[in-house]
């Protein structure tokens, strides 16, 4: 469970929630000018801001506890119940599925070359050169489509 997550959450949303409550008392029950009638008002939207800062924190928490329940139920493992003994494996056997030649035993694998691991190296820069080329070329095609 996400425990830092919540404890972070559960903070802000109580601190948000509790100075707009004390905010909205301390309006409502403060020293104000006895023609300023604006005070009632702001009091009783900042009780419901805070009342409503609240129950958001809640349901926000919530959600949270019950997502990191379904990830962790989904994660067990789950074995599917059989009826009876395991029967035999087919005729053509299934040893060597999913391997290639060279791990199978057999030497170099055959057809002109064997399995070889490929990686590519991307920079930092990479992506905002793309999106600088894309804009260069929208505004030399808006250009280009207006003169025409």
């Amino acid at each position: 469970m996400p425990v830092r997550e919540i404890i972070g959450k559960g903070l802000g949303f109580g601190i948000v929630s509790l100075s707009c409550i004390l905010g909205g008392v301390l309006v409502f029950y403060g020293p104000h000018a006895y023609n300023d009638y604006f005070n009632v008002p702001l009091a009783i939207v900042l009780l419901l801001m805070g009342v409503g800062s609240g129950g958001a924190g809640v349901l926000i928490i919530g959600g949270i506890i019950a997502d990191a329940r379904v990830r962790r139920r989904e994660a067990r493992l789950q074995v599917t119940p059989r009826p009876g003994p395991a029967g035999p494996p087919p005729a053509w056997g299934m040893g060597d599925v999913g391997r290639p030649p060279s791990e199978r035993g057999g030497g170099a694998a055959g057809g002109g070359g064997g399995p070889r691991l490929m990686s590519i190296a991307v920079s930092n820069i990479d992506g905002p050169l793309l999106i600088g080329f894309l804009l260069i070329w929208t505004l030399v095609a808006c250009i280009i489509g207006a003169t025409r």
